[in-house]
């Protein structure tokens, strides 16, 4: 598996997770995004978003992450 950081956040980073070469993910899943959104002062919220089709990832990359 491959981790590569997408944002760097103060309290937590968000990254982008892909499987090993000509495989999958458990679930039939191409890639696996773990991002973070304000939830109070102390803390964030995790959201794991996971993709089946290379264009909705390029979308939700696009639109979230312009600069990756």
């Amino acid at each position: 598996m491959t981790i590569e950081l997408l944002k760097e956040g103060v309290l937590n980073d968000d990254v982008i997770m892909y499987p090993e070469e000509g495989k999958v993910f458990k679930g039939n899943y191409i890639a696996i995004v773990e991002r973070y959104e304000y939830a109070n002062a102390w803390s964030d919220a995790k959201v794991i978003k996971r993709f089946r089709d290379e264009n909705q990832l390029e979308k939700y990359l696009n639109k979230f992450y312009p600069n990756y």
